[in-house]
């Protein structure tokens, strides 16, 4: 076990933004694991566990405690179709290997960043389908306690862009059982992963460090009558939600500028880091962002990334 002080966190986040971590380290194994909970336990200090950084804000002050990086990467797929997975296996590595070998289910994640276990946690979807749609089981390990314990689907509680451990912290997942289809037609399934890639470079600012959407869809019956009424003019609805891009263009918002941070002109929902953004920017655009969706249409956003102080 090796733990290291003082480390950037900029470098370990796609938004490139954060200050330093006050300990730091790579878990590889279970054993690892327990010497950090016991680390954990005899410091008495807190503790954030980072996969990919793909949906994250930290703070330019840093943590003050420890960050575990997990590095459990297992990757076995069976004949059945279930494929067990480790958490800190990369989506776009997981979604390439499932459609190159034919195994059909995960082709509308092409181009999905970060690490399966942070798109568990958060429930990662888009292009109407979620992580939780191939989940059957979450292995998990808790540092407070070092119990060990295999979630089935249902257990671990998932929602729109949630789960159980979303909300509770304490939780590491360490690998996942998902299902997918013997489809076997893996030329198919590359193509609509290839193209699933294409529409993101497209419409995404990829170009540009960001942390992906930063709020959340707005649900149809948490919005205002006006707002409903001008999203079914502009035909912008998908599903039960109205996009809270639309709203933020909607209101001028494309392109406002602090400091180094920039609403994406590509994607009102996206925060980009431009020049070098301070993360004080970015969290006063959200600011910005939130009081004007307020005024206008008396609605709350909620955030989609995870601002970590």
């Amino acid at each position: 076990m090796l733990i290291l002080e003082r480390v950037s966190l900029k470098k370990f986040t796609t938004f490139k933004i954060g200050g330093e971590a006050k300990f730091f380290t790579i878990v590889n194994n279970l054993k690892e694991l327990e010497q950090i909970i016991n680390f954990l336990e005899n410091n008495k200090i807190k503790f954030f566990i980072l996969g990919g950084g793909s949906n994250i804000l930290f703070s330019d002050k840093g943590f003050d405690g420890l960050i575990i990086k997990p590095k459990f990467e297992t990757f076995n797929f069976l004949e059945n179709g279930e494929v067990i997975i480790g958490s800190s296996r990369l989506m776009p590595e997981i979604v390439y290997e499932a459609c190159r070998l034919g195994y059909q289910g995960l082709e509308w994640a092409g181009g999905l960043p970060g690490e399966l276990g942070g798109a568990i946690r958060g429930n990662a979807g888009c292009f109407g389908s979620e992580i939780k749609d191939i989940i059957k089981e979450v292995l998990s390990v808790n540092l407070l306690n070092k119990e060990i314990r295999i979630f089935k689907k249902e257990e671990c509680q998932f929602s729109y862009r949630s789960s159980f451990f979303k909300f509770n912290k304490e939780w590491l997942i360490i690998e996942a059982k998902i299902n997918l289809k013997t489809n076997n037609e893996s030329n198919i399934l590359l193509k609509i992963m290839n193209e699933k890639i294409e529409y993101r470079k497209n419409r995404h600012p990829v170009e540009f460090p960001n942390a992906g959407s930063i709020f959340k869809n707005i649900p149809i019956d948490s919005a205002s009558p006006d707002l409903i009424e001008i999203a079914k003019k502009k035909n912008v609805i998908k599903g039960d939600k109205i996009p809270t891009a639309f709203i933020i263009e909607y209101l001028g918002l494309k392109g406002k500028e602090i400091g180094g941070a920039k609403i994406s002109e590509k994607h009102a929902n996206y925060i980009i880091n431009f020049n070098n953004a301070s993360s004080q920017d970015v969290l006063d655009l959200i600011d910005l962002v939130k009081d004007e969706v307020q005024k206008k249409f008396n609605l709350k956003l909620i955030e989609e990334i995870e601002i970590v102080n």
